[in-house]
């Protein structure tokens, strides 16, 4: 039987890339929809041989319906700010990111696409919780225009679900990390803390480092994913995660003694923005598909202290 075509936007970048190759690796016929830029060209080198990209623009509605077509499984991988950034303007937050993806939505439904798959934020729209791990079930109450944004998409994906009847995966990711994570500002707390030491700087834990985070290696999520999306017919939102939490001055002990590093790290007060603690319950996803984790976080930092050390 033909599989159907996975198209998947923002396939170049850290998350998109991984996943690629692990629908690669299963059979799916793969087309990556892209700016085309060299660092996503180079992230995805290793599977060019086996997938299609397709240059365009993700907010062009036009490039949208000219490649969309009926029967296509549409990733959505798109992330155009953090937490930390939205704040600076939440009208962009809901014209950059908000807007785009609703514009995509509506093309892929008007196409009659097969199922569409959004990746959401599981550190970000249940906001402060008392009670870990987090499941599904929890109250939603993300506290930055970024999640508040990622909760809006969900509920425009529920919505669109009920009125054409198409499947919509929604993942909600708890904080990967892995090989070709670059750090930019909020993005990755753990290839922040490692060019950090290898440029000899500081790296900054906020709130003295007591913040807990639940961790999950990029294989184990592509891999829980790949697994799992094709064998679902209906609305359904999992949480994606390790179920482990760390605080993030023991993550940086952790680094600390990977990289052999004596720089002690530089204490500033919590954000508005960060929660004490989030770990989240993956144990639907884990029973439905018979999926856990297989990387500890030990073996996970040395595979990205590794590949960092490839590209310097």
């Amino acid at each position: 039987m033909k599989k159907s075509r996975c198209i998947i936007f923002g396939g170049g970048g850290f998350i998109g890339s991984h996943l690629v190759k692990s629908l690669v690796n299963k059979g799916y016929s793969i087309y990556v929809f892209t700016l085309g830029s060299k660092h996503e060209q180079n992230n995805l080198k290793n599977v060019i041989k086996h997938i299609n990209l397709i240059k365009g623009d993700f907010n062009d509605a036009n490039s949208l319906r000219k490649f969309i077509k009926p029967g296509d499984i549409i990733f959505d991988l798109v992330a155009s700010s953090v937490p930390s950034s939205s704040f600076a303007s939440p009208v962009d937050e809901i014209n950059k990111h908000i807007y785009p993806h609703v514009n995509l939505f509506e093309v892929a439904f008007q196409k009659k696409v097969k199922k569409i798959i959004f990746l959401s934020s599981g550190g970000g729209v249940y906001g402060e919780k008392k009670i870990m791990p987090i499941s599904e079930l929890s109250l939603t109450k993300p506290i930055s225009p970024h999640s508040i944004a990622k909760l809006t998409i969900e509920y425009y994906l529920q919505y669109f679900s009920r009125l054409y009847r198409i499947p919509i995966l929604i993942y909600r990711v708890s904080n990967a990390y892995g090989p070709r994570q670059i750090p930019k500002d909020g993005f990755g707390i753990i290839p922040a803390m490692f060019f950090n030491i290898l440029r000899k700087k500081r790296p900054i834990l906020f709130d003295h480092g007591k913040i807990i985070r639940d961790f999950i290696y990029i294989d184990d999520l592509t891999e829980a994913i790949a697994m799992s999306f094709d064998k679902k017919n209906k609305f359904d939102v999992y949480n994606l995660g390790s179920s482990k939490g760390t605080s993030l001055i023991m993550l940086y002990k952790k680094i600390k003694e990977i990289t052999k590093s004596n720089i002690e790290p530089l204490y500033q007060p919590k954000r508005s923005f960060d929660v004490d603690k989030n770990v989240l319950d993956i144990s639907r996803i884990s029973h439905e598909f018979n999926w856990t984790p297989m990387t500890d976080l030990n073996t996970g930092l040395q595979n990205t202290w590794k590949w960092l050390n490839s590209q310097n």
